[in-house]
């Protein structure tokens, strides 16, 4: 049974706007596309002027989006040695004191029920601790802190941990402004973008319907339709550190998906190897013609990746 494919990404969407104005126009006076378009008052022009002003929101958030990845990645790069040894540094503490592991609270730790202690998760947490073990590593005398045979032996120095922790915490601030930015721009795009769509959807389902038994003359406009007997699944790729995979089968006019934390780079083919698309995280990447075989590389060494794909193998 026939389906038509609509692209659910805004690149998709522009895309096939493009192509069935194109025909439409092309075609003149024999234009399939008058009456229906005459019926529900669109104007091809109009959206697609538009559509032209979405885009410029569009690459406004792309940019932004981008620069808050970048603020992640230096705050990430710049706090998680800190916090490693932040650990370390509770850990041998709470071997000093043990049995009075509540002792550690006078070092900003939490200590649940006086036992346990509880590590903070978010950033903004962690933050406090740091700073709250320096604060209270420097109110000893020089030499005389439990923390200072620790430091010692593992070439801490909690001067520098503050530097790179102030570091982290400037790029956090930039990241969560462009994120900010981002989405400000997202609205921006969807306001003007919201009729366009909806004419294009419209469009595409009359010509579907128009169509019905040759859905492939959809192909003429644009408009992808897929035929395929087995019906496609989605399916979750998780991409280790530093590493690649090539998916096959991938449905074009599909959608990728960036499920993950960290941006990754799709590549046409069984290779990373020409141009990419960067996807960032929560973002999508439309599946056009000639992309139904792809490499998908996660070049954080950071975390791993995770992307979800309809795929029909």
């Amino acid at each position: 049974m026939a389906r038509l494919m609509f692209p659910e990404t805004f690149d998709g969407q522009r895309e096939l706007l493009r192509l069935l104005r194109d025909k439409h126009i092309a075609d003149g006076a024999a234009s399939v596309l008058i009456p229906f378009l005459t019926e529900k008052a669109i104007d091809l022009d109009a959206d697609f002027a538009d559509g032209n002003t979405a885009q410029g929101h569009h690459n406004t958030m792309n940019s932004k989006t981008r620069g808050a990845e970048q603020g992640v990645q230096t705050r990430d790069s710049k706090f998680n040695p800190v916090f490693a040894n932040t650990r370390g540094e509770i850990q041998f503490l709470k071997a000093f004191y043990k049995p009075n592991v509540a002792a550690l609270g006078d070092w900003g730790a939490t200590v649940d029920n006086g036992k346990r202690i509880k590590l903070p998760v978010k950033f903004a947490d962690k933050v406090v601790l740091v700073r709250a073990i320096k604060t209270k590593h420097d109110s000893y005398p020089p030499d005389t802190s439990p923390l200072s045979p620790y430091l010692t032996e593992h070439t801490i120095n909690l001067t520098t941990e503050e530097t790179k922790t102030n570091q982290a915490e400037t790029a956090n601030t930039g990241q969560l402004d462009f994120r900010k930015d981002a989405e400000q721009a997202t609205e921006a795009r969807n306001n003007f973008w919201e009729t366009p769509l909806a004419h294009l959807n419209a469009c595409a389902d009359y010509l579907f319907k128009l169509f019905n038994g040759s859905e492939k003359k959809c192909g003429q406009w644009g408009i992808i339709v897929d035929s395929s007997p087995r019906k496609p699944k989605f399916r979750i790729s998780t991409i280790k550190l530093s590493d690649q995979i090539t998916l096959r089968g991938v449905v074009v006019g599909s959608t990728l998906a960036n499920a993950g934390t960290v941006s990754v780079k799709v590549y046409k083919g069984a290779t990373a190897a020409g141009s990419f698309d960067e996807v960032f995280p929560a973002g999508l990447l439309g599946i056009k013609k000639g992309s139904g075989n792809i490499t998908v590389v996660n070049t954080s060494a950071l975390a791993s990746a995770k992307i979800k794909t309809l795929r029909a193998k």
